[in-house]
């Protein structure tokens, strides 16, 4: 975490950074992402970075081998043993499962662990990391800036942030803005001096060897001036520089960009982008596949290649994947109209049913529609002339409307149709083909048992899933809610901590596990875990609710207070959150307050036990009787509890009632006498009053015996008073009650 006095720095782009002396060595990272595409500053500072650390600590390396590999391939020679599954392995028809888009978020947060530590480690008097050109760079280094300005400790890795204070649209835009705002200085800008061309300099060839970088005016006046054939001729012998090259980022970047400026746009060119879109689709950079994708498409022109249908599946799919599908539907429209091939419609009729049933908001989807699209897709399937295609194709499409099945409450029909798919491609294909899409398929066969309730069978099928694919975290995480389900709980503990080792910034595991440890009684290891789940992303509503029940189960009221405040400012109705600020108000002595926040929490859901009990217990302890009672009826009428029936009693016994207190007391002293022998004694004292004398005195004699030795009951003296040879029965030595 940062410290509230240190900060980082945020300088105008036109300025250098912060001039004052800084301590330590001070990197440079260009961002542009006409250089290498995505991750382009974060495979710079990366490449600078993890040789140092290869060398001097490579354990580090090791730790975080996925998020280095998956940012800079290149440095795979000094990544050994890094994790491979199935997915990373796939390639072209193979690939039928993709990464989400909150991958690239994950990975930010692994690269600000790794660089947090190799500047404490290596370089513990503090490194300075400038970062420029963001206003042209790619959303995931956006997004890395962002979470290295939240995560890093100024004091040990502080970050020159250059980028212009308002954009095209107003902004710095996306996260980058707020963590700007909250975790950097503005500074002075210092003024860069102009560079000096060398004698005999070519500035229009300088701007084309920037591959379109350069800053200076200077250059690009020269470079437009050339004329148009000469300049696409310079970008087509830099192309074939790069490429001879080899460098794997320059691909996703300058290369596409010279050949669209080159002689041949509509074929190498348009060539190039499409390699490049597919490329970071099956990176998970969804942004940039979009971006290089249309760009693919203006170059196609008037004709409408394969590849031309090809990127625009790619841009609905990534317009799917980052959640603004209702902007991908004309371009599924567009497919459907352009296009007669089987497989074009096929692809397109199951992308807009995956809208319709996930991709879309919950209030706009409508799994029926899905339905009807997803099974004129399995209509197309099972019309491909080749067998293989077809046995492929028929099962992809199945496990589609599994989902969908699924979605509309139809288990057995979605399990029928994987069953299917599974004994299809078992049919028809070899032990080592299509594994992928294999596991894809019994991954969601055991989604579906375990959604039947059917555990030991689900977590056969996690076990299979494992055994092929070992580094894949995603199924240790869910094979752990199947052990916790099936009471197994020292394997699921080590099925999260496995999927939070594999997964970078693993925050749902965290989540989970926190949940878990909480019904272990694990408080305080549940809060660590919540901690963390925060750490990664600050403003998670749930776990802002969560971590404050915990953190007032633990009588820390203060933190507690923070989340609440927090979670609030985010959702001002939020039910738990009123409810737990009403309780620390009522702990507080504020009364009024605490009223104030139980009716407004119930307003917004009458429904909301937790409102109803919690305004029972103030107004009991007010005096406030009646109101109380009436509270804890309602909350009972809501949510039958036995520590609600509990409460009640006790309220039902301070107003003479001891016929409906006795009753709550029959339900409630089963489920919770022997962790509250006080209940026994609240039993016996209405039995007494009801006039059941031997009841009442079981029920004190196991109340007495409840307390263990030198412990005395808070109602020694009443019973006393209704029966005294109780006590001296159960007197142990040393005067307390004994068992």
């Amino acid at each position: 975490m940062n410290s509230p006095s240190a900060r980082h720095y945020w300088a105008a782009a036109s300025t250098t950074g912060d001039r004052r002396p800084a301590p330590g060595a001070q990197l440079e990272v260009r961002c542009h992402r006409r250089l290498r595409g995505p991750h382009t500053g974060g495979g710079a500072l990366l490449r600078q970075v993890v040789p140092e650390l290869a060398e001097h600590q490579p354990a580090l390396v090791t730790a975080r081998a996925t998020e280095v590999l998956a940012i800079a391939p290149d440095l795979l020679p000094l990544v050994p043993d890094a994790p491979q599954t199935l997915t990373s392995i796939a390639e072209g028809a193979e690939r039928t499962r993709f990464y989400s888009a909150d991958r690239t978020g994950r990975l930010a947060h692994g690269i600000a662990e790794l660089l947090t530590d190799w500047a404490r480690r290596l370089h513990p008097e503090g490194v300075v990391v400038a970062f420029r050109e963001l206003a042209q760079a790619d959303p995931t280094d956006r997004e890395l800036v962002a979470v290295l300005l939240r995560r890093c400790d100024p004091r040990v890795l502080t970050l020159v942030v250059e980028i212009d204070a308002v954009e095209q649209d107003g902004s710095v835009g996306d996260a980058l803005e707020a963590a700007l705002t909250g975790y950097a200085d503005r500074v002075a800008p210092a003024v860069r001096l102009r560079s000096v061309l060398p004698p005999g300099a070519d500035p229009a060839q300088l701007f084309v060897d920037s591959d379109g970088t350069a800053a200076d005016p200077e250059l690009r006046r020269a470079y437009e001036a050339l004329p148009a054939d000469e300049r696409a001729r310079r970008h087509t012998d830099r192309a074939a520089e790069l490429t001879a090259r080899n460098e794997p980022g320059v691909r996703l970047g300058a290369l596409p960009y010279h050949l669209e400026h080159g002689t041949d746009p509509a074929g190498a060119g348009a060539g190039a982008c499409v390699r490049a879109a597919d490329a970071c689709f099956d990176l998970g950079c969804y942004e940039a596949a979009m971006d290089l994708g249309l760009r693919a498409r203006l170059l196609f022109g008037d004709e409408r290649p394969k590849e031309y249908w090809t990127v625009t599946h790619r841009i609905g799919a990534c317009l799917s994947y980052l959640g603004r599908g209702e902007a991908a539907f004309d371009y599924f429209a567009e497919l459907r109209a352009g296009s007669t091939e089987p497989a074009v419609h096929m692809n397109a009729c199951y992308m807009v049913a995956m809208l319709h049933t996930r991709h879309l908001p919950k209030h706009l989807q409508d799994h029926d529609t899905a339905l009807a699209w997803i099974n004129t897709a399995i209509a197309i399937a099972d019309s491909e002339a080749d067998p293989h295609r077809r046995t492929f194709a028929g099962a992809f499409m199945r496990n589609g409307r599994a989902l969908v099945d699924m979605h509309r409450g139809d288990l057995d029909g979605a399990l029928a149709l994987v069953e299917r798919g599974i004994a299809m491609t078992d049919a028809d294909l070899g032990p080592d083909e299509q594994l992928l899409h294999r596991s894809v398929l019994l991954f969601n066969r055991a989604q579906i048992l375990a959604a039947q309730g059917d555990h030991a069978a689900a977590l056969r099928d996690y076990d299979v899933l494992i055994s092929r694919d070992p580094d894949y975290g995603d199924y240790y995480f869910e094979r752990a809610a199947e052990r916790r389900a099936d009471n197994r709980y020292a394997e699921a503990l080590a099925d999260y901590a496995e999927a939070i080792r594999l997964n970078p910034a693993f925050h749902e595991a965290h989540c989970n596990r926190a949940d878990f440890l909480r019904e272990l009684g694990e408080e305080e290891g549940a809060l660590r875990d919540l901690d963390r789940a925060l750490e990664l992303e600050p403003d998670h509503l749930d776990s802002l609710v969560n971590r404050a029940d915990v953190l007032m189960a633990l009588d820390l009221g203060e933190r507690a207070a923070a989340d609440v405040a927090a979670g609030l400012a985010l959702d001002p109705v939020n039910v738990h959150l009123l409810t737990a600020r009403g309780s620390l108000s009522a702990e507080a002595g504020d009364t009024e307050a605490a009223e104030a926040d139980f009716a407004a929490a119930l307003r917004t859901d009458p429904g909301f036990v937790a409102a109803w009990a919690n305004r029972a217990v103030l107004r009991y302890s007010a005096g406030r009787l009646a109101e109380a009672l009436d509270d804890l009826d309602r909350a009972i009428e809501l949510g039958d509890d036995a520590v609600l029936r509990a409460n009640r009693a006790l309220a039902l016994q301070d107003l003479g009632d001891h016929d409906r207190a006795l009753a709550d007391l029959d339900l409630a002293v089963p489920a919770l006498g022997e962790q509250s022998p006080d209940l026994f004694h609240r039993r016996g004292l209405s039995r007494h009053l009801l006039g059941d004398l031997e009841g009442a005195r079981s029920d004190w004699r196991a109340h007495l015996t409840g307390y263990g030795s030198g412990e005395a009951s808070p109602f020694r003296a009443q019973i006393e008073r209704y029966a005294a040879d109780l006590l001296a029965g159960c007197e142990a030595p040393g005067g307390a009650p004994g068992r």
